[in-house]
C-alpha cells in the first residue's frame, strides 16, 4: 500500500552513436550533392528534440528517409556505432549486440541515443556498383 504520491526521477544515460552509410546514386546527379542532402537528412531524424528517452532506432526508418532523397539510387548500408570517452559520454553501449530485426535497442536503464557531433560523427560515402 502507498503511503505517498512520491515518484522518483531519473536522468538518463547519454549514448553517443556514429551513423556511417554507403549509397548508390543514380547517373547525371552529383555524388557530392546528393551525400549533402542524406547527411541533412540524417542530422534533422537524429536532432535530440526530436528523439525520446528508451526510443529506438528504426534502421528501415533511415533507409527509407535515405531513399527518398532526389539522386539516391539504394541504400547499401547504414551502421550505428558507439562512440564513448574523451569528447564524448562515458558510457560504452554494445549497438551491434543491441541490434535485432533492423532495430537498435535501448537498454532497460533510462537511455538516449545522441549523435554529439553531427558534421564528424554523420559520415557518408558514396560506392559503385
Amino acid at each position: 500500500m502507498m503511503i505517498t504520491d512520491a515518484l522518483d526521477i531519473k536522468d538518463a544515460f547519454v549514448v553517443n552513436i556514429e551513423v556511417k552509410y554507403e549509397i548508390l546514386t543514380l547517373p547525371n546527379y552529383a555524388s557530392r550533392e546528393v551525400l549533402t542532402r542524406c547527411t541533412e537528412a540524417l542530422k534533422n531524424y537524429f536532432k535530440t528534440a526530436k528523439r525520446n528517452i528508451n526510443q529506438p532506432i528504426n534502421l528501415a526508418e533511415l533507409y527509407t528517409t535515405l531513399d527518398k532523397i532526389k539522386g539516391v539510387q539504394t541504400v547499401k548500408d547504414i551502421k550505428i556505432k558507439n562512440l564513448a570517452g574523451g569528447n564524448y559520454s562515458g558510457y560504452a553501449y554494445d549497438t551491434e549486440g543491441a541490434t535485432k530485426d533492423n532495430i537498435v535497442y535501448p537498454s532497460y536503464d533510462p537511455c538516449i541515443f545522441e549523435i554529439k557531433y553531427p558534421d564528424l560523427d554523420i559520415k557518408g560515402r558514396v560506392t559503385a556498383i
